[in-house]
């Protein structure tokens, strides 16, 4: 049942940008879709200045990995 991760999915600990809320936030807890009919997961995500959101991943953009 469990599918190969896409190489650009959103794990825990990844930065991302929310479609209409400033700043950076990082991905705290990544819940699987409770029904056949939901293709979204959702995502708790918190900013450096301690907003936490619950959102759809379809709302965030993964930003690409510092290296260093």
């Amino acid at each position: 049942m469990g599918a190969a991760m896409a190489d650009d999915e959103i794990r825990v600990g990844d930065d991302v940008v929310h479609q209409s809320h400033p700043g950076r936030f990082t991905v705290l807890s990544v819940a699987e879709p409770q029904a056949r009919n939901i293709y979204s997961r959702v995502l708790t995500i918190r900013s450096r200045e301690g907003v936490e959101m619950k959102v759809l991943d379809t709302t965030v953009r993964r930003l690409p990995a510092i290296a260093g």
